[in-house]
C-alpha cells in the first residue's frame, strides 16, 4: 500500500458520510478533504515510525484521529452531536475498510 493511496481511500470513504450527515457545502467539503488528508498522511508516517517497535501504539493512534478531525471539524462548522457522531462513525467506516483492504 503506498501513502498516497491510502490517504485518498480515506478521502474518498470520510468526505461522503460527512456529505450525507449535512456538510456538504464547498467551504465545509474543503475542510473536511483537508483534514482528512493531513490527519491521515500524519497517521500513516506516525504508524510508520511508531509499529515496528510498539504495535500497540495502532490503538491510540486511529482514536487520536478522530479526536483531531472533530477539533478541526468543531473549529470549523460548530460544536455538535450529529458532528461528533458523523465523525466517528467516518473514521470507524474508513479503519475498517482500510484494515480489511490492506491487511487482508
Amino acid at each position: 500500500m503506498t501513502l498516497f493511496l491510502a490517504c485518498a481511500l480515506t478521502v474518498l470513504i470520510e468526505t461522503p458520510i460527512l456529505v450525507c450527515a449535512g456538510y456538504r457545502g464547498r467551504d465545509e467539503v474543503t475542510v473536511v478533504v483537508c483534514a482528512n488528508v493531513v490527519t491521515n498522511l500524519l497517521l500513516n508516517l506516525s504508524a510508520a515510525l511508531l509499529l515496528r517497535e510498539r504495535p500497540w501504539a495502532a490503538y491510540l493512534l486511529e482514536p487520536a484521529v478522530a479526536a483531531a478531525e472533530y477539533g478541526i471539524y468543531a473549529l470549523a462548522f460548530g460544536a455538535s452531536r450529529r458532528l461528533f457522531w458523523a465523525t466517528l462513525a467516518a473514521n470507524c467506516i474508513s479503519c475498517a475498510l482500510g484494515l480489511l483492504a490492506f491487511r487482508a
